[in-house]
């Protein structure tokens, strides 16, 4: 199997799966409106159920009048309290509350994880859409794809690594979750990548050429974030592609930034291992409850964590840092749990 259909078979398990969005369908001049992610759309409800509210105390007992008997009476012994139920989201002693820095960096994760979320469903729409117009991917000569915000809008290009540099094949405009605009390139002609987008695509490929394993026989589905300014760092996402329904990676994902010369520098890898996440559809009429999963390398929710309970559907509850704190991921939201309750960190709600 070549390395450009391995390549699009991962964009294809990205666009297979609930990853960041209900199966769109094919592209047309007017797109119904996307679908609410599952498991998501009533989180809310979900958080109150399990949130661990002490029960009131009992109003005390009006005693009854009675003659007082010549012996008192032998008392009957009283039994010990029942253990109260364990509940999902638990009532700890809390840490110390976040200082500013650290609320900062929890936000620039929110913001980070929001900007894969727009790139991926960018993809597979622009995925989808290749599809249907170049039968034959492998033989356009296809390599890889990168995307770029535009604005409101996400600009999808998909490319050929030529000798001469890359060559746009396909480029594709999103906004509002369907296609506003499209080139196709399939002729001998094939405009030259701008320097910017020429940089994405070397830094795509400085990484791949790390040689990271991941922790799926699907591979990693690739997103590159463009630099923030003008010759900065470029940050390549390997987010392991599920490759079963229901199941889930939460190993096998690794962040490396990009430098202005093209070099690969230091990778962070968000789990020590790999493990999947099993989903199971709940009983029908009620909630899916949060996920407990083990805590990663980070002290914080990560970006990771984020594109995982979209890809499941899921929200996501573990312990980290030190002091330990108990997270809630629900999609692009975090929330710290502070005595049993989820306190949102840039919730817009």
């Amino acid at each position: 199997m070549t390395k450009r259909f391995h390549l699009l078979a991962a964009g294809a398990a990205l666009a297979a799966t609930a990853a960041f969005a209900q199966t769109p369908p094919a592209p047309q001049p007017e797109s119904p409106p996307a679908k609410a992610e599952p498991g998501l759309s009533d989180l809310r409800t979900t958080v109150e159920e399990l949130q661990d509210r002490p029960a009131p105390d009992p109003a005390p007992a009006q005693p009854t009048p009675q003659a007082a008997p010549a012996t008192p009476p032998a008392q009957a012994p009283v039994a010990p309290p029942a253990a109260p139920q364990r509940p999902l989201i638990q009532r700890q002693a809390s840490a110390f509350p976040l200082t500013p820095a650290e609320i900062a960096a929890v936000n620039r994760v929110i913001e980070r994880g929001r900007l894969l979320i727009a790139l991926s469903r960018a993809g597979i729409l622009a995925t989808q859409d290749l599809l249907a117009r170049v039968p034959n991917p492998e033989g356009a000569g296809i390599d890889g794809w990168i995307a770029e915000p535009e604005g409101q809008a996400v600009r999808v290009s998909f490319f050929d690594n030529t000798n001469d540099g890359p060559k746009l094949v396909y480029r594709a405009e999103v906004l509002g979750g369907r296609i506003t605009s499209r080139d196709t390139f399939l002729g001998t002609y094939r405009p030259a990548m701008a320097r910017a987008q020429a940089r994405l695509v070397a830094a795509r490929a400085a990484v791949e050429a790390l040689g990271h394993s991941a922790c799926s026989p699907q591979g990693f589905n690739i997103l590159v974030v463009p630099a923030a300014s003008a010759g900065g760092a470029i940050d390549v996402y390997e987010i392991s592609a599920p490759s079963q329904r229901g199941r889930f990676p939460i190993g096998g994902h690794f962040r490396t930034a990009v430098s202005g010369n093209g070099q690969a520098g230091e990778t962070h890898a968000f789990a020590s291992g790999c493990a999947d996440l099993t989903v199971t559809e709940p009983p029908a009429g009620q909630s899916p409850p949060p996920i407990q999963i083990a805590a990663g390398t980070d002290p914080f929710p990560t970006e990771a964590h984020i594109l995982t309970s979209v890809a499941s559907g899921r929200a996501l509850t573990f312990t980290a840092g030190d002091p330990a704190r108990q997270w809630l991921v629900a999609g692009p939201r975090i929330a710290e749990i502070r005595d049993g309750a989820p306190r949102f960190l840039n919730a817009q709600e």
